[in-house]
């Protein structure tokens, strides 16, 4: 049940590395050939012409110039596949809300009744998600061989359960029972698929559960004590009936896989020393563990200031160009951030403790076992 995963072997690894290649190579001209795939109109840009229509002054002094470009494009499928429809595009050189189009771009149109005008829906962008997760399948195999390759059918596995979770909340499930169902699918098979079915993956599901659900405590009760936070703000909210509800699932899956890795981390290093040493004390075995604790703590917690926190600068700037109060931006957009930032971080930290808690009931049981 502790045995480790043998590598691969140099030369069975680049036979795979060769195969997923060519594959890749395949893939692409496939998805880059799909359009009879889809049910919506594909066309292909084949030419622009563009006119500058206006300028407008920001009230911070800085000017936005207004484009329409006027497109002749190629339908690639359907009943008019191959014949030529004109549609109209207005881009800004911000691209706030708008982008620039160009020959050789792909876009999904709703067509006009006469069949040669349309309305662009957006940028047909699949051939760019697939080089992009070709090239992590390939970068992962490359660097970790097996252990790469069994990360991919982990996240394989997350994002087909994610999709399959995203329908059942459309479908009207509870938004608290469903994350809850997710977080241990999610724990559970992301640490088995990942690392195998071993002692060092259970005892990590059992920490990753624990912080999981001490982190939605700490946060229940803040938040019952606290005033609340502009839920209506949230972007992409589309009203549901709990606001609050759902930025608390979706805050509670974010900190998942960070705490995942500490989990991991800290009881990898513990088994690893036990295996070493099967007589060591439970007091050296708790001291190496908050040693790696403290050297990986300062990493995983800039790794979440960075996510969340920098994921909100661009709206940041935008407000701040326009005007608007660091106090407004920090009460409609950062505050969330920040409190997904905390929330994560103080999963992280209780992760610690809980990894000694469970490897001091572990090494116990250990002991009592071998007399």
């Amino acid at each position: 049940m502790g045995q480790r995963k043998l590598p691969f072997s140099r030369h069975r690894q680049g036979i795979l590395l060769f195969v997923l290649l060519v594959l890749a190579a395949v893939g692409y001209v496939v998805v880059s050939n799909n359009a009879d795939w889809y049910s919506t109109t594909i066309v292909k840009i084949t030419d622009i012409q563009t006119a500058h229509t206006e300028t407008q002054v920001a009230i911070s002094g800085g000017k936005e110039e207004y484009y329409v470009q006027t497109i002749a494009a190629e339908v690639q499928n359907g009943k008019l596949k191959g014949s030529i429809v004109t549609l109209s595009n207005q881009y800004t050189t911000s691209g706030v809300r708008d982008e620039q189009y160009r020959v050789g771009d792909s876009l999904l149109v709703e067509l006009g009744s006469d069949g040669k005008t349309g309305k662009i829906l957006e940028q047909k962008r699949d051939t760019l998600v697939y080089l992009v997760a070709a090239a992590l399948l390939l970068g992962m195999i490359a660097v970790a061989g097996v252990s790469g390759l069994l990360a991919v059918c982990s996240l394989a596995v997350n994002i087909t359960l994610l999709t399959f979770a995203l329908y059942c909340y459309l479908d009207g499930w509870n938004i608290m029972a469903l994350t809850t169902v997710m977080i241990l699918l999610f724990t559970i098979l992301s640490l088995l698929v990942g690392n195998g079915i071993n002692r060092r993956s259970l005892l990590a599901i059992a920490v990753t559960l624990l912080s999981i659900a001490v982190t939605a405590a700490v946060y229940l009760i803040v938040r019952a004590v606290s005033p609340a936070l502009q839920y209506q703000m949230l972007e992409y909210a589309v009203v549901p009936d709990d606001l609050s509800a759902l930025f608390f699932c979706e805050t509670m899956v974010g900190g998942l896989g960070a705490v995942m890795d500490v989990a991991i981390s800290l009881i990898s290093t513990a088994d690893e020393l036990l295996e070493h040493d099967p007589h060591m004390s439970h007091h050296q075995l708790s001291v190496s563990v908050r040693a790696v604790s403290e050297d990986i703590m300062g990493t995983m917690v800039n790794v979440l200031f960075f996510t969340y926190i920098c994921g909100g600068m661009p709206e940041l700037l935008l407000m701040m160009r326009n005007s608007l109060t660091i106090s407004f931006a920090w009460e409609y957009v950062l505050s969330f951030e920040m409190v997904r930032f905390l929330i994560g971080s103080i999963g992280l930290v209780l992760a610690v403790p809980i990894s000694q808690l469970v490897l001091y009931i572990w090494t116990k049981r250990r002991e009592a076992a071998h007399g």
